[in-house]
């Protein structure tokens, strides 16, 4: 994520995943009425008779019309629709910006002026330090960012888009729809952190959650000190690690234990403990300057090294096993 071009902090908070809808269940087939036994003797040969011997020839099956392509993706004819859906949902009088060609920016009546233009900048700095050595392929479809100046109508809007309740109090994005919604009111962390999300799922699809969440969560707590950089800094989620740390949790609370997690385990039980520790060894790595490389070589080799073992040892010159008590000591310290 970025921020201004001076030295800029933000700290702010995670989110959820995104939610699906239920499909509807498909309508039951109607039946032919059976046939009579009267109708069944009348329609048959009769014993004595012979029936029609079959033509050798074998039916030829009728090809399958191609299905019509879709029309090519158009980016520009995308935004001015999401715009124009922005309007019929919010009303004429939004104020809206296109950042880094794909994110469509948008402030209700209660979220523009200043607060509005803060926002526009913060995303235009945080994707721009993202595309900058870190991923190297932007989102190449439009995403709607809604940004809510006060809870009242972050959550009005929610109960109006989706039928229901904001699925986390902070902002959340939804991938299947390209929409990000923020309650901007309670800071900015949020959104430097869902704007990770589309970048991970285009440049590295199959990039485990752990991974996605960890890189995000870091960018929670921007630290931008000049164009095109961004780090993290110390942020709420460390007391929850130090916690586990402490405690009968410690083995949870391991490095090592992240290579190879499952998304279900990850967003299992211990999902807070989960976050902080990808969290932290994220910026742990990066901090070092390893993160990057070590993001981009599992990328890269992730069909040999699915749980990216390999591209940590070879990038950080040690196994997660071993990195853990150098991981350990540094929390500590924080």
């Amino acid at each position: 994520m970025k921020r201004a071009h001076s030295f800029v902090l933000i700290c702010g908070l995670a989110l959820a995943p995104a939610c699906t809808s239920p499909s509807r269940a498909p309508s039951r087939a109607t039946e032919a009425p059976k046939p009579s036994a009267t109708a069944v003797a009348m329609a048959s040969p009769s014993s004595s008779e012979a029936p029609p011997a079959a033509p050798d020839a074998t039916p030829t099956p009728s090809a399958a019309a191609p299905a019509p392509e879709a029309p090519p993706y158009d980016l520009e004819a995308d935004r001015a629709a999401r715009i124009t859906t922005a309007k019929a949902e919010l009303g004429a009088h939004i104020s809206t910006a296109i950042v880094g060609d794909v994110f469509v920016l948008v402030g209700p009546p209660g979220f523009q002026g200043a607060s509005f233009a803060r926002s526009a900048s913060l995303v235009r700095s945080s994707t721009e330090a993202y595309l900058n050595g870190r991923f190297d392929a932007r989102p190449a479809q439009a995403i709607t960012v809604y940004l809510f100046g006060d809870d009242a109508r972050y959550q009005a809007f929610c109960k109006k888009k989706y039928s229901g309740p904001c699925i986390s109090k902070y902002g959340f994005y939804q991938p299947s729809t390209r929409d990000m919604v923020m309650n901007a009111g309670l800071g900015l962390g949020t959104l430097t952190h869902e704007l990770v999300h589309p970048f991970v799922e285009t440049d590295f699809p199959d990039a485990p959650t752990w991974i996605n969440e960890g890189i995000a969560s870091v960018f929670e707590a921007p630290v931008l000190p000049r164009k095109g950089e961004i780090h993290g800094a110390k942020n709420w989620r460390l007391p929850r690690l130090l916690q586990a740390m402490r405690s009968a949790e410690k083995p949870k609370a391991r490095l090592d234990r992240l290579f190879g997690m499952s998304d279900t385990t990850f967003r299992g039980d211990d999902e807070d403990l989960h976050y902080a520790l990808a969290r932290y060894v994220c910026q742990w790595l990066d901090e070092r300057g390893k993160l990057w490389p070590f993001y981009r070589k599992w990328r890269d080799t992730v069909r040999d090294d699915p749980t990216g073992e390999r591209a940590f040892a070879e990038v950080a010159e040690m196994t997660p096993t071993a990195a853990h008590a150098l991981f350990a000591k540094w929390v500590v310290r924080l």
